[in-house]
């Protein structure tokens, strides 16, 4: 049986303020206002045959989860992590929640901050990909690019295996825009950070790459308090290294492939991206909340409840007003905000 897993960890800095460790990116409502984490249960729950998701997340998010699925009616298996110990800890303790129920069991993972628009789409990539899951690969769902970014890394394919699917030659680390340019023309696919596993194969992976990874989670899997379908992982949960999944094992594994994956998407990373995805008007402009556009173009504005926002002779542009705290910054230097983000907290809190 295939097994949605939606990781969702991350501080979204660079959406700041209106992300915050209180209420990070996935639980805030960004497009539209839903959350990408609604997205991504949707996303989960459209897949035919597939068990009920799987939520790994820090304790401190469980409440907003409960919400979340409540709202919604969904029924979720929620893993709780006693420390955020990043994907590779995570990914092994759902494998290990996984395989101890079905040892056959093949896992998707998909990130709690992605928007993918096309879920039709979406579902033919995954159709693709899973006989090759099913072989023992693990297969990464590549993102056609739609320009030379330098804000994602990158997936250079490797030997066909089948149609739209390829052996991984090798990772490309983030890159800058000369680069970005080569590895576009080259055919490469952005990394999207989505996985698709047989439970039992990424154990055994991370038996024989990241034994310190897999016997922390083995351990808190093993000891984990469990009421209904939340599941609290045990203490050894936080002697795992913290280490990524591409760090861990895929840029040494020799079992990774790709599939392309043609669809729009976006790991919403910045405001930029919050508004190339947000619906806007001729001039290019977006809002959330009381806004005023006066010979003002591609500007994001979002504004809390109270506050109204007027942006004149303005351009290239995120406006965001959120509890007492006012951001501007031009969409031009967004990935300076993380930067930034610590000294504003020391002040604002």
């Amino acid at each position: 049986m295939l097994y949605p897993v939606i990781l969702s960890g991350g501080s979204g800095q660079r959406l700041w303020p209106a992300s915050r460790p209180s209420r990070p990116k996935p639980f805030i409502p960004l497009l539209g206002g839903r959350s990408t984490f609604d997205m991504a249960i949707e996303r989960a729950l459209s897949l035919p045959d597939a068990a009920r998701p799987i939520v790994v997340a820090g304790h401190g998010h469980e409440a907003a989860i409960r919400a979340a699925a409540a709202a919604t009616g969904t029924e979720l298996v929620l893993l709780l992590e006693p420390d955020a110990r990043d994907s590779a800890a995570a990914m092994a303790a759902a494998a290990c929640w996984i395989v101890d129920r079905d040892p056959e069991g093949v896992a998707l993972f998909l990130a709690a901050d992605h928007c993918i628009p096309d879920l039709a789409a979406f579902r033919a990539v995954v159709a693709r990909a899973l006989p090759q899951a099913l072989l023992g690969r693990i297969v990464t769902l590549g993102v056609t690019p739609t320009a030379p970014a330098t804000g994602y890394g990158y997936i250079r394919p490797g030997e066909p295996l089948d149609e739209g699917l390829w052996r991984v030659a090798s990772f490309v680390e983030k890159p800058s825009a000369d680069r970005a340019e080569v590895l576009l023309a080259e055919g490469c696919l952005w990394n999207s950070g989505m996985f698709m596993v047989s439970a039992a194969a990424l154990i055994g992976e991370l038996d024989a790459q990241a034994p310190a990874v897999l016997a922390a989670a083995r351990t808190a899997v093993d000891e984990a308090e469990v009421a209904g379908q939340v599941v609290r992982l045990g203490a050894a949960f936080s002697a795992a290294p913290k280490i990524s999944i591409d760090y861990a094992v895929m840029e040494t594994t020799r079992n990774a492939a790709v599939a392309a994956a043609p669809f729009a998407w976006s790991d919403l990373g910045s405001w930029s991206a919050v508004l190339e995805s947000e619906a806007r008007d001729a001039d290019g402009n977006a809002a959330s909340g009381a806004a005023v556009f006066a010979d003002a173009t591609n500007t994001l504005v979002r504004a809390g409840p109270g506050v109204t926002v007027v942006v004149v002779g303005a351009s290239n542009l995120a406006v965001i007003v959120d509890e007492g705290v006012v951001m501007v910054c031009s969409l031009d230097n967004d990935a300076s905000l993380k930067a930034a983000v610590e000294r504003a907290q020391a002040i604002s809190g």
